[in-house]
């Protein structure tokens, strides 16, 4: 025999519970269903609301803003085109093991120079033939100022603020 909801007695919303709190059969089961949503579908949807073009801000912990590639290209060409033309682009490529080494500097660094370039981060181990292409493989961070679709200035294992918006800031207009 099949039994749908509406055969079980439910208690009125006027009537109060004289019993203290029990954890009964329906509150198990809406526990794993709120454990179910957080754990798998909240995180869907996050990815899925947040993305745009494969490109989503990465945050950590306090640091925000950081502008990291999440889809694979495959020639710099496709990744200086996903950013308006009318600034340089500046990548920095950095291995995974010193990302929270270098995150607060490289940040900062963003912060500084927003107004007259894009910064935009690329793990080298989720495009290794790319970072090996523009010698970027070996060291980190590795970053690059792209003018015009050209490389212009390049920047090797510096991590303060200062240095990297020092060295770059020159070739950037201000606005």
């Amino acid at each position: 025999q099949i039994s749908s909801c509406f055969d079980r007695p439910y208690p009125s919303l006027t009537q109060r519970s004289s019993s203290k709190h029990t954890s009964t059969e329906s509150e198990k089961q809406n526990n794993e269903i709120l454990f179910a949503m957080k754990t798998t579908l909240l995180p869907i949807l996050f990815s899925l609301f947040t993305s745009a073009e494969g490109f989503v801000p990465t945050v950590h912990n306090d640091v925000r803003g950081a502008t990291s590639l999440f889809a694979k290209y495959n020639s710099m060409e496709e990744i200086l085109a996903k950013f308006p033309s009318d600034k340089p682009v500046l990548i920095n490529f950095y291995d995974a093991k010193t990302e929270n080494d270098i995150k607060a500097d490289i940040f900062r660094a963003k912060e500084l120079l927003k107004d007259r370039a894009t910064l935009v981060s690329i793990k080298q181990q989720d495009y290794p033939e790319l970072a090996k292409k523009w010698d970027c493989a070996d060291k980190s961070p590795a970053m690059i100022l792209f003018q015009g679709g050209a490389p212009v200035a390049r920047l090797y294992e510096e991590t303060h603020y200062l240095e990297i918006v020092a060295k770059f800031g020159q070739f950037c207009p201000s606005s």
